[in-house]
């Protein structure tokens, strides 16, 4: 294993005061803190998400978080809604990174955060299944690939939705395991059995609420903030939707 920070840092690292350390550097820096084990790090990756879920917001994020939502009470530009998770979130667990565990924060306060190509995909997805009309849907997201050579950008703007803040932690640790490994590898070429080994992978996952936020037309901008309430009650978002995760809480 090979460290992921020069030592004059390390010292630093190595502070047990969470609320001024920053998730996604956190995330990203690796096993850096914890020695070399014969069991190639998987204890000590685990520990490490385990630190992670103890994070909980910083004044900076609250503050701008407060800004935010104040940006975004113009009823003339901005349409939002705010959704509590049933559950648990997966965003973002196929990031690159160090831990091969992925989770998507805020560059700038390391909160989770749900991308707003994800919200519109979401949303996109969904109108085309439940029947809307293809003029309507060009006019909201644009035109889809397949449909047309020259692209046009759609007429509303789907924000990144933040976390809101509150007392809790929003991360969680997690254990997915992976029953079948040569299976899965192989792409089905390998027969799975049961006497196949289990093997453990640490994740993060989150957890909390979200405020949404549709920019563009009152009217156009109101019926997607309508069709986006739905979707993330009866679709879900993000990964591992088949497993329960990504869902919220009608309102």
């Amino acid at each position: 294993m090979t460290d992921l920070c020069r030592r004059a840092v390390d010292k630093l690292l190595r502070q047990e005061k969470f609320d001024t350390v920053h998730p996604g550097l956190w995330l990203m820096r690796g096993l850096a803190k914890y020695p070399q084990t014969d069991e190639g790090g998987g204890g000590a990756k685990a520990s490490h998400l385990a630190k992670m879920s103890q994070f909980k917001p910083s004044d900076w994020y609250r503050c701008a978080f407060e800004r935010w939502q104040g940006i975004t009470s113009d009823m003339q530009r901005f349409r939002h809604c705010q959704g509590r998770l049933e559950g648990r979130l997966y965003v973002g667990v196929t990031r690159d990174n160090a831990l091969e565990t992925g989770v998507t924060v805020s560059h700038s306060y390391g909160m989770p955060m749900i991308p707003g190509s994800a919200v519109k995909g979401v949303c996109r997805a969904a109108a085309r299944e439940w029947g809307m009309d293809e003029t309507t849907r060009c006019w909201i997201f644009g035109h889809d690939v397949e449909e047309k050579e020259q692209l046009e950008q759609g007429g509303l703007a789907f924000h990144d939705a933040w976390w809101v803040p509150n007392d809790n932690e929003p991360f969680v640790s997690e254990i997915v395991t992976v029953h079948h490994q040569e299976y899965y590898g192989s792409e089905g070429k390998n027969e799975p059995t049961d006497f196949d080994s289990p093997i453990p992978a640490p994740q993060i996952a989150v957890r909390g609420s979200f405020y949404f936020v549709v920019e563009g037309s009152p009217v156009m901008a109101e019926a997607v903030t309508d069709l986006l309430k739905t979707v993330l009650t009866t679709c879900g978002i993000g990964g591992k939707r088949s497993s329960g995760y990504g869902f919220f809480k009608a309102s």
